[in-house]
């Protein structure tokens, strides 16, 4: 069954959603991501610590208010005011004194009122000041000679209204504004504002510059990869840093290493195969020329000479003369069934299909011995059985092209050839004192083409050819066949 995340990512209006933004790049992805943590955390502390600085001030300010209500109780019970008038001037002085620079509190008004709330005497206009309900206040709900704090809306803005008890039952009721907090607050907000600013410049700079780094190098990966794909290997990246980032650009260039290594390999192994077909064409262009000079110079001959026998067999006059020409016939006939022979033979010899591999190979190394005059000591080993017969072919044309090769280019006297058939499967040695060669050298390349040959037809059968040479120090050919090759039927 599906997850709840699974089907949380399949609601359309999500799948478009996370469209829209995962076609953004990384930059504006890591950006976005940065900036908005910036912002929202700036809105966030900005919000509390403006919240609980206006918490605090306004518990400061209940706390200045009782202590300025605690002055007039002790003023209007010990010393009174003899009169409204000086009442009143004593209300206005309390505002004013409170409300000037010095002290951190804005008094909007001070009222006296009697217990049936009416107003004795007030520093401001009295009636555009909520009244207290009579009644309301009482000896038993006095925490610390003050009755209540409430805060109000007047015409002038929120203010923190203290009611505190006298003794003979009058109330004084304060009102101390909070335009002193809304300024600090707004000032400090104002301030939070401007260092979230600051944050997010450097927030923004901070973020393209790590974007940056992240992307340029991915950039370069992505580049590398559109060469590499259209198939130009040599391009490299630069290690950035030495982080995950810097080991994937390693990864990445030792990955083109080995595709150019490989590349490189793949063209000159199709250039040697391209040379090897090149040359078999033309080998067999030659061979086909020298068959066609044997037969016109030899065969040809011989027919010719036949038939001229024939045609004087027919002047012949007496019995005697019949059978020598007769018997010249014959010599000429059995001259050009040997030449036929011969030529077959060098074609494939049948002896390979008759008697198997060491046989065939026996009678090719005579006459190589014998063309040559090269001494070739031929070694067999656990040979008991015959191969498959496409296996001995292709045994039989390395042996061959392998000499054919030391014939041409080592200037030998001396090859020794082995074929052993071990439990690893079949392994040919090839060794020969002749001049030798560098195999990272032009010559290898001039004599690869029949260990080219060599090479393909071992490729046949999942084999290996390994070629030790020196100049001045002869040559030798290992060449091993699996024992899987043994059962299967490859085409040689």
């Amino acid at each position: 069954m599906p997850s709840t995340l699974d089907s949380f990512w399949r609601i359309p209006i999500v799948q478009r959603l996370w469209d829209f933004f995962g076609a953004a790049s990384i930059r504006v992805k890591v950006m976005g991501i940065v900036l908005g943590v910036i912002v929202l955390l700036g809105v966030f502390v900005s919000l509390q610590l403006r919240n609980a600085l206006y918490q605090t001030l306004e518990d400061q300010l209940h706390i200045q208010g009782m202590g300025i209500s605690g002055v007039m109780l002790n003023r209007l019970e010990s010393n009174p005011p003899p009169d409204s008038a000086a009442l009143l001037e004593y209300l206005v002085g309390i505002e004013e004194h409170y409300s000037a620079s010095g002290h951190n509190t804005l008094v909007d008004y001070v009222i006296l009122r009697n217990p049936d709330s009416t107003v004795i005497a007030a520093s401001d206009d009295a009636l555009l000041i909520p009244e207290i309900e009579p009644g309301i206040p009482s000896n038993e709900t006095v925490v610390n000679g003050v009755h209540e704090i409430r805060k109000l809306f007047t015409p002038w803005g929120y203010v923190i209204d203290i009611i505190t008890p006298l003794g003979d039952g009058r109330l004084i009721q304060l009102g101390l504004a909070e335009d002193t907090i809304e300024q600090i607050t707004n000032t400090v907000a104002l301030q939070i504002f401007s260092v979230t600013m600051v944050m997010i410049a450097v927030g923004f700079v901070a973020a393209f510059f790590l974007t940056w780094i992240l992307t340029r190098p991915i950039l370069s990966l992505v580049e590398a990869t559109r060469a590499v794909a259209k198939g130009d290997f040599s391009h490299r990246v630069t290690r950035w840093a030495n982080d995950e980032i810097g080991d994937l650009a390693d990864a990445f260039n030792a990955m083109t290493t080995s595709l150019e290594g490989a590349a490189q390999e793949s063209q000159e192994r199709e250039a040697l195969r391209e040379n090897y077909v090149r040359g078999v064409i033309t080998a067999q262009e030659e061979e086909r020329k020298r068959i066609a000079r044997e037969l016109h110079d030899s065969t040809s001959q011989s027919l010719t000479s036949l038939l001229v026998g024939l045609r004087n067999l027919e002047s012949a006059n007496d019995l005697e003369t019949v059978r020598g020409r007769i018997e010249d016939i014959r010599e000429v006939v059995n001259g050009t069934l040997d030449e036929v022979h011969a030529l077959a033979w060098q074609l494939r010899p049948s002896v390979l299909d008759d008697l198997g591999l060491v046989a065939a190979l026996g009678r090719y190394i005579e006459d190589f011995q014998r063309r040559y005059q090269v001494q070739v000591d031929f070694v067999t080993r656990g040979l008991a059985e015959r191969l498959p017969l496409m296996l001995e072919t292709s045994l039989y044309r390395m042996v061959q092209e392998g000499l054919t090769n030391i014939a041409r280019h080592a200037k030998a006297n001396n090859v020794s050839v082995l074929i052993e058939q071990r439990q690893k499967g079949i392994r040919v040695i090839i060794e020969d004192n002749g001049v030798g060669f560098d195999p990272a050298s032009k010559v290898y390349h001039q004599k690869s083409l029949g260990l080219q040959g060599i090479r393909e037809r071992i490729q046949l059968f999942g084999g290996k050819l390994t070629i030790e040479s020196q100049p001045g120090q002869g040559t030798s050919l290992f060449i091993e066949i699996p024992p899987t090759a043994m059962t299967e039927t490859q085409a040689t």
